[in-house]
């Protein structure tokens, strides 16, 4: 995964390697696809906008 956030690169070529958890390390049980992305807020003033999801070849 590589992320952007206002134009600048802030994750290049990351592993994703599960679920965020509360506690412990991310893993995922079986195997998976292609998912959506969540996002939370924590009941706190964010706004979420023009978020791009694609596939990098």
């Amino acid at each position: 995964m590589t992320v952007m956030h206002n134009g600048i690169v802030v994750q290049n070529d990351v592993e994703i390697q599960g679920k965020t958890v509360w506690i412990g390390a991310p893993s995922y049980n079986e195997a998976h696809g292609c998912a959506p992305i969540m996002l939370q807020d924590h009941d706190a003033d964010v706004a979420y906008r023009n978020i791009w999801v694609r596939a990098l070849s």
